[in-house]
């Protein structure tokens, strides 16, 4: 624990304790019960009938006692001078002063000022120990603290390795089995052509080979775009640009790919961003093709560019199956699918949201979703304007 953590821990365990435990009333306190208990000193006395050299003041050791025990060193000390003046005043006499000449006074004085400042000693290493049983016992609470984290994240990380495991054998096994039966397909059709090779069967085997090589290629960068974002080395490369032209382009793309029906509704001023062009056109490419995939045939997709304050949102609405309440947080998280994704044919890691979020967020932006079940989802992304 640094002496920063000590001095932070020192200020709130004396914030914490009660009002009466205030040094302040630790001070006045001891400027009463020492008046008290002089009084009864010198009661005391007078039954003993006076004279002699004695332990003057030694009821004044109980004011200083009770103060270090509740109030600590500092006000015990001040009682200790208390008590020291006080016998000085009354019990030696106030015409009188403390010399050689008369030596026998400050032998009066003398235990009481040795056995107060020893109390108040005794209560500064009692009031150190105690503190350093509190800093080890906050050091051992964090420490402990750190390990259940520790041991949550190793438990979360296990999970997700095999999550992956799981889901990249089913992913990577299917496009490479396709590749490999299209393949022998293809050497037993040209072992048995005589002297003239189909070629249609061959475009068809071949077309095959090539879906499924670019299916893997997709897989594997996906996987080294998170590799990439987690570590860091992802440098972006930003340059100004409108981002209504870019929403655009992407909804062209999306459109004769998919030859479904995307409604786009652009801001009528220039959103002007500053961005890393390839790596946002990623983020809505994914955005309108899960929108796109996770909808019905028939649906429409709406997407939405918004000029609002100092930000620039961009929304992808589609009115498919919609995403329950508890699942929403979960989406963005890596290799997640909701169970409506992992029970429909589509096929995916879960790493797309993932990926999209991280990117934003490295734009100094934000990513959300709203969905109700039945309702579809919309996803919103929020970009500091140039």
């Amino acid at each position: 624990m640094t002496f920063e953590q000590r001095a932070e821990l020192r200020r709130n365990f004396t914030a914490s304790l009660p009002l009466w435990r205030h040094p302040l009333i630790g001070y006045l306190l001891s400027i009463l019960l020492v008046s008290l208990l002089g009084w009864g000193q010198q009661a005391l006395d007078g039954w003993i009938g006076g004279g002699g050299i004695y332990f003057a003041g030694s009821l004044l050791l109980l004011p200083v006692l009770f103060i270090a025990t509740f109030w600590g060193t500092m006000p015990s000390l001040f009682t200790v001078l208390l008590g020291a003046l006080y016998i000085d005043y009354f019990f030696i006499g106030y015409n009188q002063s403390i010399s050689w000449q008369h030596w026998e006074d400050g032998l009066r004085i003398l235990p009481f000022f040795i056995s107060g400042i020893t109390i108040a000693i005794i209560t500064s290493q009692r009031e150190r120990a105690r503190w350093q049983t509190l800093i080890a016992e906050q050091e051992l609470k964090e420490y402990a603290a750190e390990l259940e984290v520790s041991n949550q994240k190793l438990e979360d990380a296990n999970q997700t390795k095999d999550r992956f495991l799981s889901i990249a054998s089913h992913e990577l096994k299917t496009p490479i089995t396709t590749i490999r039966g299209q393949a022998q397909l293809a050497l037993r059709r040209l072992a048995k052509q005589d002297g003239e090779m189909n070629v249609s069967d061959m475009h068809t085997a071949l077309e095959r080979i090539n879906e499924q090589t670019m299916r893997l290629t997709t897989l594997i960068e996906e996987l080294l775009d998170v590799s990439s974002l987690r570590t860091g080395k992802m440098a972006l490369n930003k340059s100004k640009l409108n981002i209504n032209e870019l929403c655009q382009q992407v909804v062209d793309d999306q459109n004769l790919l998919t030859g479904r029906h995307i409604e786009l509704k652009l801001s009528p001023k220039e959103v002007m961003v500053s961005v890393d062009r390839d790596r946002i056109e990623q983020v809505l490419i994914n955005l309108v093709g899960n929108a796109v995939k996770y909808s019905p045939e028939g649906s429409v997709v709406q997407v939405c560019v918004e000029r609002k304050w100092r930000k620039a949102l961009i929304h992808v609405r589609d009115h498919g199956k919609g995403i329950a309440p508890d699942q929403l947080e979960k989406v963005f998280d890596t290799f997640y699918r909701t169970p409506d994704a992992e029970a429909s044919t589509k096929k995916g890691l879960g790493l797309g949201l993932s990926i999209s979020k991280e990117i934003i967020e490295r734009h100094e932006g934000r990513i959300w979703c709203e969905s109700q079940p039945g309702q579809g989802s919309e996803f919103f992304v929020e970009l500091p304007l140039k």
